[in-house]
Parts: C-alpha cells; sequence; structure tokens
C-alpha cells in the first residue's frame, strides 16, 4: 500500500478505516483476476485514447536543445545551473529531454538567465497552405 493511502487510512476513525480497507482488498483482488485485469487495460486504453500523452511542440524542443548545448559549451552542469535558477536538478533534465511538454515561459527565462542568455520570439509568416 501507497505511504499517502496508508497515512489517509490512519486518519480515519476506525469504523471508516475498516470499510475502506476492505474496498481495498476487494478491489486488490479483483484485479488479480484475469477479468479484473483486462478491465483495468480497458480503463487504461480508453483514458489514453481520450486524453492522448502531450507531445512536445518541434520548435520548443529546438529551442531546449539549444539551451541544453549552451549549458554543456560553458561546462556547466544540471546542478550549477539549479543553483542558478532554483529548479532542482531531475526537472532541468526532463525540460533539456523534452519530458516537460509545457514549461512556462518564466521557467525558460530563468533557464536562460542562468547560461547569461536571453529568450528571443519572433512572429513570421506560414508557408503558403500551412495552417488552416
Amino acid at each position: 500500500m501507497h505511504p499517502r493511502t496508508y497515512r489517509a487510512l490512519e486518519a480515519l476513525p476506525p469504523e471508516e478505516r475498516a470499510a475502506a480497507e476492505a474496498a481495498i482488498t476487494r478491489s486488490a483482488a479483483r484485479r488479480a483476476m484475469p477479468a479484473g485485469q483486462a478491465e483495468e487495460e480497458e480503463v487504461i486504453r480508453k483514458v489514453r485514447e481520450e486524453f492522448p500523452p502531450l507531445a512536445i511542440d518541434p520548435e520548443l524542443a529546438k529551442a531546449l536543445s539549444a539551451l541544453r548545448a549552451e549549458r554543456e559549451r560553458q561546462g556547466l552542469s544540471l546542478s550549477d545551473v539549479s543553483e542558478r535558477t532554483g529548479i532542482d536538478r531531475a526537472t532541468l533534465s526532463k525540460l533539456e529531454t523534452g519530458k516537460v511538454t509545457n514549461p512556462t515561459v518564466g521557467t525558460l527565462r530563468a533557464l536562460a538567465r542562468a547560461l547569461n542568455k536571453q529568450l528571443s520570439w519572433s512572429l513570421v509568416d506560414e508557408p503558403a497552405g500551412a495552417g488552416r
């Protein structure tokens, strides 16, 4: 059982805790059966179909790759950049590898600033036939 679940159960009155523990046990037993596993897999499939994982924008990925290359060019570790930005190393790593699909502008600015760089945007025309 997950520690947070255990702590939540501990906070319940005894009769509610017993009922919750029984429900958790029944649910675990059902998921252990082939029919329960198939049902769980179907629910997961439907959720992923309705809410597909976000993919990172290609231009954002390119910018993050450039920031990583600049960090490496300057000989800075993720720990160095973490100290400069206040962003933890794991998050910085996820940013650089595109696992954070929608970082805030503030986060991107902090990362650029830590590398003595500035973000710049420009508005350009779409190629003919692109867009709508």
